[in-house]
C-alpha cells in the first residue's frame, strides 16, 4: 500500500467509487459567473474526465461552449493517442459555432486555442508559474465554463489558483481503498470536491473529448 500511497500523494498532496448522482441543478441566473473546475490525477486519465466535466458545466450553464486548459509538467511527454481515436482537431462541420467563437476570442488575445466539437482546448505552458498566469488570462477572456486539467503532480504555483475555483475533482481508480480516497479528497483545496473514476477507453472517451458526453454525477456547485 505504501507504493500506491506515494503515487496518490504525488498528484494530490504535493507543494474510487463514483459519488451518488446529484439532483439536476436549478437554471443559472442570467448574470451568474461561469463555473470553473480543476481535475487532478494520472496524466492518461485526467484529460477525458476533464472533457466530460466541461461538457457537464457547459450544459448546466446553458452555454454554447466550454474551455479546457491542459497542463503537463516539463518532464512528461504527451501520451500517445488511443488506437482509432478521432483526430485532436474536428473538421469544421463537426465543430460547433460556439466552440469556434470561444477559440477565436482566445486566439485574438494570443492564447493558442483550438475548437473540437463543443469544446475549446488550450495547452498551457509547461512551466508551472507561466501556466498559472496563462490560465488567469484565459479566465478573463473566455467568459465560459472553464476546466483546468492538471495532468501531472500538482505544482506549488497552482495552489492559490486551485483554491479560487468552484470545484476540484480527483480522478482515482474505482476500486481504490477508502483511506486513500478520503486522503485525496481532503487535500483538494476548493470548497466543492469530488472523486470520480477514469472513463473507460473507446467511445466513452471519444464522446467526452468532443464535448458530447457529460459527467452528470458532479455535485451541484454555484459560482
Amino acid at each position: 500500500m505504501s507504493g500506491l500511497l506515494g503515487r496518490v500523494g504525488a498528484f494530490f498532496l504535493e507543494p474510487a467509487g463514483t459519488p451518488a448522482r446529484a439532483n439536476d441543478p436549478p437554471p443559472p441566473s442570467p448574470d451568474a459567473a461561469p463555473l470553473e473546475a480543476a481535475v487532478l490525477g494520472a496524466p492518461a486519465a485526467v484529460v477525458p474526465v476533464a472533457a466530460a466535466i466541461a461538457g457537464e458545466l457547459r450544459a448546466r450553464a446553458r452555454a454554447a461552449a466550454a474551455l479546457i486548459c491542459i497542463w503537463r509538467p516539463l518532464d512528461d511527454p504527451p501520451p500517445a493517442p488511443e488506437p482509432e481515436a478521432p483526430a485532436a482537431r474536428s473538421p469544421a462541420g463537426a465543430t460547433t459555432p460556439g466552440a469556434r467563437r470561444l477559440a477565436g476570442r482566445l486566439l485574438a488575445c494570443e492564447l493558442g486555442a483550438t475548437a473540437c466539437g463543443r469544446l475549446a482546448w488550450l495547452a498551457l505552458d509547461r512551466d508551472a508559474v507561466d501556466a498559472a498566469a496563462q490560465f488567469r488570462r484565459c479566465r478573463a477572456v473566455a467568459r465560459a465554463p472553464l476546466v483546468l486539467a492538471v495532468a501531472g503532480a500538482r505544482p506549488e504555483p497552482f495552489e492559490p489558483l486551485l483554491a479560487e475555483l468552484d470545484l476540484c475533482v480527483a480522478v482515482l481508480p474505482a476500486g481504490i481503498e477508502p483511506p486513500l480516497r478520503e486522503l485525496a479528497i481532503a487535500r483538494l483545496p476548493a470548497a466543492a470536491r469530488a472523486v470520480v473514476a477514469p472513463l473507460p477507453p473507446g467511445p466513452p472517451r471519444w464522446a467526452a473529448m468532443a464535448g458530447l458526453a457529460r459527467l452528470r454525477t458532479l455535485p451541484v456547485v454555484r459560482a
